[in-house]
């Protein structure tokens, strides 16, 4: 893992904003390295090995208004909440190879890779509200893994976390933005 100094630190916030304002799919996908990757732990197969997946499956989600938590069909609120910070040393890991395996590595592979090429990880949590309907409220906690390609920090790796109910630690963990 690079070691990330304030500036970076910004610069990486800046550009999440960027990435999270973009409303078309495709905006979203300039800010993805080519071989971007995502892992999801709660959900092993919702794996992608490159951008073009990850956008096909940001366009199937706002199609369908699933809530990939509980595969049901119900819609879930806009996100309206989201927290940023660097990622520890400790978050410095990748899972399991249960979890990474559907994404092409093993998580020994994503680490020595990660170290390699320099990456820096944010750690970002994003949450739904609904004071009509708490069952529909909606928690997610991702690592995001930044690399530099050309002179500028693209999303190199999505280390979904946790996808599920509020479970009370929404808007502690980092920046609120």
């Amino acid at each position: 893992m690079a070691t990330a100094t304030a500036p970076l630190a910004q610069h990486l916030k800046a550009r999440y904003l960027a990435y999270r304002a973009a409303t078309d799919f495709d905006a979203k996908g300039l800010f993805y390295s080519d071989s971007c990757l995502q892992i999801c732990r709660p959900q092993p197969s919702y794996a992608a090995q490159d951008r073009a997946t990850i956008v096909q499956y940001l366009r199937e989600a706002a199609a369908g208004g699933m809530n990939l938590a509980t595969s049901s069909t119900q819609q879930v609120p806009p996100m309206k909440g989201c927290t940023i910070r660097l990622a520890t040393a400790d978050e410095f890991e990748f899972a399991s190879d249960e979890v990474t395996l559907p994404a092409g590595f093993t998580a020994a592979e994503l680490k020595l890779k990660a170290q390699a090429e320099g990456w820096v990880g944010t750690r970002v949590d994003l949450w739904s509200e609904s004071p009509e309907d708490t069952s529909r409220q909606m928690l997610v906690k991702v690592k995001y893994w930044w690399r530099k390609e050309g002179g500028e920090w693209v999303q190199i790796l999505h280390d979904i976390m946790y996808m599920g109910p509020h479970d009370g630690t929404q808007g502690t963990d980092g920046e609120v933005l």
